[in-house]
């Protein structure tokens, strides 16, 4: 009952903040926009993200290696294309993950064992993040420098803050034995014993520093790759903005549409969008577009995991 209550409660804050976008949309201005869309920018938007996910499929590998996981690139691609195509049309918005985490855990050496395989999504999923927020904090740095409002960039600062705290708590045990983990002694027991699996899965992935920097190194590249995707719509719809703008806002945009509170991020992106390109002088059907076309590419690139699951659940059936 709890889940469906909130899976209501999903549906009524997307609906909500959709009804509210669409609600304000000056329709004869947004055909307009349309009309004028530049294919070939479009083009590259898809070529764009669908690089990200094949360099974000190497990085996932890399981490999966220092969790102990021994798979291929190929098999892992398959995986994330299958986890990207349920995180798009599931109606929870983090059926994906879950199918990649099952996907995993069966080349665990202990199969019932699911901290490992949870692990290592969850910090590919919380690199991803950091990385956006990263890269948002460096170019924010040097807009303020040239004379803008700091204001514009607090959220910015106060995420990256908050993120790098997550890091040292992960990475250091004295830390996180002093503030999560009596915070993990008030949970039910078997609760407990299954976050203090998961934490020391988390916290194994510090004895590879190395790798940990070449990961870093190859997220950067991923989350630049979608970063001009979404600044290759803005373009196809004759947005002139600068991409320094694309990459303050893209992580506040990304953040809001990750909060497991709507169906698949939908009326929180395209919120978000609307309230931040409108600061820089966008009107509400071009914002509005930015984000709705963003979704609308995403999910059909993530169309290719759809294949993988069929042709993989017919070769399990014959089998």
């Amino acid at each position: 009952m709890k889940k469906f209550l909130f899976l209501c409660f999903k549906v009524l804050v997307s609906a909500g903040l959709i009804y509210f976008a669409v609600y304000k949309l000056n329709w004869a201005a947004l055909r307009e926009n349309w009309q004028q869309t530049e294919w070939l920018w479009l083009a590259t938007s898809v070529v764009f993200l669908s690089l990200s996910y094949f360099l974000g499929a190497m990085q996932w590998q890399w981490i999966l290696r220092i969790g102990q996981f021994s798979i291929g690139y190929w098999k892992v691609l398959g995986y994330y294309y299958v986890g990207l195509f349920f995180n798009s049309f599931l109606i929870s918005g983090m059926g994906g993950d879950f199918m990649r985490i099952y996907d995993i855990r069966k080349h665990s050496v202990d199969e019932k064992s699911l901290s490992p395989a949870l692990a290592s999504v969850f910090f590919d999923r919380f690199l991803g993040l950091f990385t956006l927020i990263f890269l948002a904090g460096l170019t924010g740095a040097f807009v303020i420098g040239r004379g803008e409002s700091p204001g514009m960039f607090f959220t910015i600062i106060v995420l990256l803050a908050a993120w790098i705290l997550v890091f040292v708590i992960v990475f250091n045990k004295k830390i996180a034995d002093r503030t999560i983990k009596p915070l993990f002694k008030i949970t039910p027991p078997r609760v407990y014993e299954r976050l203090e699996r998961l934490y020391y899965a988390m916290n194994s992935f510090k004895t590879r520093p190395d790798q940990l920097i070449r990961i870093f190194g190859i997220s950067l590249v991923v989350q630049c790759l979608r970063i001009f995707s979404i600044w290759s719509v803005g373009r196809a719809l004759n947005d002139s903005s600068s991409l320094v703008y694309y990459v303050i806002f893209v992580p506040i945009i990304s953040l809001a549409a990750s909060l497991p509170i709507s169906i698949g991020g939908t009326g929180p992106r395209e919120q978000t969008a609307i309230l931040l390109f409108k600061r820089i002088g966008l009107t509400h059907e071009l914002a509005f577009s930015i984000g709705f076309i963003t979704y609308i590419i995403g999910t059909i690139s993530a169309l290719p995991g759809a294949a993988v699951f069929l042709l993989r659940k017919s070769h399990y059936h014959h089998d």
